[in-house]
């Protein structure tokens, strides 16, 4: 695997330990949204571990996306936590995609469809 290759989920039946604490979770999205209507969205990084957050190793960032465009990003330091709460609208049915990256890990993705009527 190349260190430059964007991270995911292979098999949600058997995570490895990286991947449990380092996969965007979309902890708060909804399904469908109306159009132009904000909602929230919150992304912890990782689900069933919380990722460290210490001077040696942690979240640098995690940005959303719909498709890929960029609709808001946060960037974190060593003694925040890996969870953020971003407030926005769409005009079309998008993929929101989350990407975070760990000073030590790499660039982790996920990725949730969302119906605009």
């Amino acid at each position: 695997m190349s260190k430059y290759q964007i991270k995911t989920l292979q098999d949600p039946a058997d995570k490895t330990a990286l991947e449990k604490k380092h996969v965007p979770y979309f902890v708060e999205v909804p399904d469908k949204v109306k159009k132009g209507e904000y909602f929230k969205v919150t992304i912890r990084m990782g689900k069933e571990i919380d990722h460290p957050m210490e001077e040696g190793h942690f979240i640098q960032y995690v940005a959303l996306y719909a498709d890929y465009f960029q609709l808001a990003r946060a960037d974190f330091n060593p003694e925040a936590k890996a969870e953020v709460t971003f407030n926005v609208k769409l005009e079309e049915p998008a993929t929101l995609r989350a990407f975070e990256s760990c000073n030590l890990h790499g660039q982790w993705e996920s990725s949730h469809e969302i119906t605009v009527e």
